[in-house]
């Protein structure tokens, strides 16, 4: 999906899998017998590790990171599991070691004490900060200590402990938050389920930090823990069954699907405006719609943050709201437009931009509509503005405007295809349109299925300045 936060769930997922794995395998009985510290530390690490990959994975990364998180991804992950995989080396083969001291310790006293029937059992040095566990029914004795985690003893000791615990709920808290407003804009199954996921590891880190060992609210955390992946795996569940992919999942998860939920928060005003323009122009019906979602995508593919979306999807359902003024005669030419008639269209951006400029929640969106037919080279309208000059709003709605007016039936000409539309865009890259803007245009057309009607593959080239007006 090329984004760094698909990266960084992907981690918090393997992270607390991976980890808690060895609270589960040193645990007494399972894989070993006797008392250890890693099975209080793989618990609290685990979840530390996951509340950290969870709250990167709710960011909206800057164009320069996410380029390099995402070149280095496969690098990334293998050595977050080269790492992963040590750490199980590492804590298996101390606790195993530890056995086998503590069996030949136990045949050693054997020997020795002849009137002894019951083999002498670890000492329960233990509290989940302490470092080690023992059995519901381990005996004390002075003659068995736990070896610690080596030089990482220091790990275990109850200030790093506390420190850690305090991070990991800061993190947690922060997930919760970021799930909270995001659900708020858009209350679907994925975002519910993951949202009562983060609040019950949230809880479990709270149970684990403050229960004595092996009593019944102990085990509480176990059952939280189990209750946040099945709240996690069933919204997956039910947004897969809507949307049929993985990718729709984890794109619903992570906000890369952007237009729906910023449709709902459109102001009545947007609405009415755009319906005004619809009404004059029957051919350019939906046109806003489609230029507003094609450019979000764009936008994605850009890596912009949620903010810089959401006006750009405003602006985009704005550009051509200056049409308005427009004689519909003009709009509705069966044919070329004479030179007096095409000054007459070029006013719409500035016509636009007097229509809302003084609309105080608009005016971050001022800009895509004004500019949107400026070029890259200096030689578009209104005001002639040229490469980074023209601001990012309105460069990515020029390629967008232009696509969807191209592969659109127009009175005066058919709708071109698909690879007609790109082929002239892409020839115009760093002419008319942003070269970044064009690369991501073709990406993103890439991803998307289905083919464009081709009404009139030999429509006249020249038709097309006029179609993106």
């Amino acid at each position: 999906m090329r984004d760094a936060r698909v990266v960084f769930l992907s981690l918090a997922f393997l992270g607390i899998a991976g980890i808690f794995a060895v609270h589960g395998l040193t645990t007494p009985g399972a894989l070993v017998h006797g008392a250890n510290p890693w099975i209080g530390f793989a618990a609290r690490f685990s979840m530390l590790v996951g509340a950290i990959f969870f709250a990167l994975s709710t960011v909206g990364w800057g164009t320069r990171f996410e380029r390099a998180i995402i070149r280095r991804q496969r690098v990334i992950t293998l050595t977050f599991s080269a790492c992963l995989l040590g750490f199980v080396v590492l804590a298996m083969g101390s606790s195993i070691h530890q056995d086998r001291v503590a069996a030949a310790r136990a045949a050693s006293q054997t020997a020795l004490v002849t009137d002894a029937h019951t083999p002498t059992q670890p000492a329960d040095e233990g509290a989940e900060y302490g470092g080690s566990y023992s059995t519901p029914s381990a005996a004390p004795s002075a003659n068995t200590t736990s070896p610690g985690l080596g030089p990482f003893g220091f790990l275990n000791s109850q200030p790093v402990g506390r420190a850690a615990t305090a991070l990991t709920l800061t993190l947690l808290a922060l997930v919760i938050f970021r799930y909270a407003t995001l659900y708020r804009v858009t209350p679907t199954a994925l975002l519910s389920g993951f949202l009562i996921s983060a609040i019950f590891i949230f809880q479990a880190q709270i149970v684990m930090v403050s229960t004595p060992i092996w009593h019944a609210s102990w085990w509480e955390y176990h059952v939280l823990l189990f209750a946040a992946f099945g709240s996690g795996l069933a919204g997956m569940v039910l947004e897969y069954g809507r949307k049929g992919s993985l990718q729709g999942v984890v794109e619903g998860l992570l906000l890369r699907d952007t237009i729906a939920q910023l449709q709902r928060g459109y102001t009545e005003v947007i609405v009415t405006l755009v319906r005004a323009v619809e009404a004059k122009d029957v051919y350019t019906r939906g046109h806003t719609q489609r230029v507003s979602e094609l450019a979000l995508r764009v936008g994605q593919e850009l890596r912009l943050p949620h903010e810089q979306l959401r006006v750009l999807s405003r602006a985009a359902m704005l550009h051509d709201i200056g049409k308005i003024g427009v004689p519909d005669s003009i709009l509705g030419k069966p044919g070329p437009l004479t030179p007096e008639e095409y000054e007459i269209i070029k006013e719409h951006p500035g016509r636009g931009h007097a229509i809302i400029k003084d609309v105080r929640s608009l005016q971050a969106e001022v800009g895509g509509v004004r500019h949107h037919h400026e070029r890259w080279d200096g030689a578009g309208y209104p005001d002639g503005l040229a490469g980074e000059a023209i601001p990012l709003e309105a460069r990515v709605i020029a390629v967008a405007d232009v696509f969807d007016a191209l592969t659109s039936p127009r009175p005066y000409r058919g709708a071109w295809s698909r690879e007609r539309a790109v082929a002239l865009i892409h020839e115009q890259s760093g002419a008319q349109f942003d070269p970044r803007c064009v690369d991501a245009l073709e990406r993103v057309l890439a991803w998307q299925r289905g083919p464009v009607a081709l009404a009139n593959p030999d429509a006249p080239e020249e038709t097309w300045a006029l179609a993106a007006s």
